[in-house]
């Protein structure tokens, strides 16, 4: 929920799912010892006083601090670390001190190490920076790049852990540690305004109110999609990440009920941000049973999100078991970045949110690329079967067989990680939460064969031009917001309940890790207003309506709240 674009968004993948993890510098992948505490509470209590920032930079330049081995803070260059240049946005001085000296155990997906088995029995540690058809491309522990083979290949197995040697934080005084991180906290994003990405985002005066939609006993493991279902008033479907269960909320005088609906664990693979992603019903739910699900799968060693059909049970009480019928697999180069959405639009057909697929950056130009279904917003039309395929292309999609290559189920595309997005019911406008590489989310409106940028351009600004083509028009979001507000765009929904009328119309959204909920209005896709409009008591991955038209967020903790906006005023 890569988050952010990145698969966090649950990473992040989110998402992204979403979880963007502590960033583990260069200096904070030392394994602390018992023995340490003394020269740990040491080295905090320096960094707590003022520090010299210009010494600071000057030791993570220097080679014994080792820190431009991993991590650059200024440019593309891509390393085996993550780009520190908005370190000072994404955290406090107090968090940059705890992720030096005691790391976190689990590191951002997109810099975790991969250990690549060679048939000759020796093996090569690093971070992904590449893979084709014919090899694989590693940062190693040094910063320089490793090629191998994949014939040479026997297994690759993924870690959770930080590719850098331990032990190198004690290479720098106490003092000089003060200086460094003194140094981190200045590198922070320019407040300057753009058209659709203000300096600032006021906050309302009196802000909205979080309410539990449920009982604590009740709370769920690691949910990620609430959906009502289909001709009820107060059901709904609840998809929990990493189990791959979906259960039925049921609200009830007598008391909420929550049963089994679905199982997916012999399906679909689990992990920190793998699982079951997201559920769909088909438009005809009542009478064909049909529903549809976004879940991950690993096969001979390939990563890839799959798009599956399944029937509920005669009474639609819950799933009616056998295997899934699946429509679509899209492989995928490494395990991040996966998109993580599909849902039917007002024209009945159904809409998928596929990630770039990484590596960081988009070095390959999956999302400018019209051969592949990475980086795309795709639309299937699952009641017919064209060829091959077990699924038919609308009619009204930019492409057809008859552009060669070019794949005709693509819609939209120049996108990182769209981990959520839904419909204005009023409008039909689609709006898309796309998590953002380095220094930018974005929120956005596409329309059908629209390019939106990614990755020529991130956000409202300039990327790279490797993957530019000429005469190309770039479409941008309607609104963009820096670091400094968060960094992993949880999309929402356009308010068309009747409780707050000063709300309606007003696109409201979050952040997977700041937690902040914002609104926004917008006229011909171009940015009227913003404001902050509260704070999610836990990380919300998504967000649903109940049976009036009102707001619900699930919060990856295990809460779905409701949204009170009564008594708030969007002003």
């Amino acid at each position: 929920m890569e988050h952010k674009r990145s698969s966090t968004r649950v990473s992040s993948a989110c998402c992204t799912l979403f979880s963007v993890a502590l960033l583990v510098l260069c200096l904070a992948t030392s394994v602390v010892a018992q023995g340490d505490n003394e020269w740990i509470t040491r080295y905090r209590s320096a960094a707590m006083k003022s520090g010299a920032a210009d010494r600071g930079k000057a030791i993570f330049e220097s080679k014994e601090a080792a820190c431009r081995k991993c991590h650059t803070i200024a440019g593309s260059e891509r390393l085996a670390g993550p780009n520190l240049a908005v370190i000072g946005d994404k955290y406090t001085h107090e968090q940059l001190i705890a992720s030096v000296l005691e790391p976190d155990a689990s590191i951002h997906p997109d810099y975790a190490a991969l250990t690549v088995v060679m048939k000759n029995g020796t093996t090569q540690n690093g971070v992904m920076r590449r893979r084709s058809d014919t090899e694989i491309e590693l940062f190693d522990a040094e910063g320089t790049t490793v090629r191998i083979p994949l014939r040479e290949v026997e297994e690759e197995r993924r870690s959770t852990t930080s590719l850098m040697p331990s032990g190198l934080v004690k290479t720098v005084t106490a003092g000089q540690f003060a200086d460094l991180i003194a140094y981190l906290t200045t590198l922070k994003q320019k407040a300057e305004a753009l058209p659709g990405m203000p300096a600032e985002i006021p906050e309302i005066a009196k802000p909205i109110q979080l309410v539990p939609f449920h009982s604590e006993e009740m709370r769920f493991d690691h949910p990620v999609w609430i959906i009502a279902k289909p001709e009820t008033r107060n059901t709904y479907l609840v998809v929990e990440q990493q189990t791959r269960q979906i259960w039925q909320l049921e609200k009830r005088n007598e008391g909420d009920r929550k049963t089994l609906f679905a199982d997916l664990s012999r399906e679909a693979i689990t992990g920190q941000f793998e699982g079951v992603m997201c559920l769909a019903f088909h438009p005809k739910f009542t009478e064909n049973r049909k529903y549809y699900l976004n879940y991950h799968v690993r096969e001979e060693g390939v990563f890839s999100p799959v798009i599956v059909e399944r029937q509920a049970t005669e009474d639609l009480s819950g799933d009616a078991g056998g295997a899934s019928r699946r429509l679509l697999r899209i492989p995928q180069p490494t395990d991040i970045h996966w998109g993580g959405m599909l849902a039917f639009g007002p024209d009945g057909y159904l809409y998928i949110g596929a990630g770039d697929a990484g590596p960081q950056e988009d070095p390959d130009g999956h999302g400018q690329d019209l051969h592949l279904l990475l980086g795309k917003i795709l639309r299937i039309d699952v009641d017919h079967e064209s060829r091959d395929r077990p699924y038919a292309i609308p009619q009204t999609n930019p492409f057809d067989d008859a552009n060669g290559p070019i794949r005709p189920e693509i819609w939209a595309w120049g996108f990182r990680m769209p981990w959520r997005f839904s419909w204005d019911p009023v409008t039909k406008d689609l709006w898309v939460g796309d998590i953002g590489q380095n220094l930018f989310e974005e929120v956005s409106i596409p329309r059908v064969g629209e390019n939106h940028g990614w990755n020529v351009y991130e956000g409202f600004t300039p990327f790279s031009d490797r993957y530019r083509r000429a005469n190309e028009v770039f479409i941008p979001p309607v609104f963009s917001y820096r670091r400094r507000h968060g960094v992993s765009v949880t999309g929402g929904h356009v308010y068309r309940g009747k409780r707050s009328p000063s709300y309606v119309g007003a696109y409201i959204f979050s952040d997977f890790e700041s937690k902040r909920i914002w609104a926004l209005t917008q006229n011909d896709r171009q940015l009227v207003k913003v404001r902050q409009i509260g704070m999610c008591p836990e990380k919300p991955a998504s967000f649903g309506t109940d049976s009036n038209g009102e707001l619900l967020i699930v919060g990856y903790e295990g809460m779905v709240y409701s949204l009170v906006l009564d008594d708030s005023v969007f002003e």
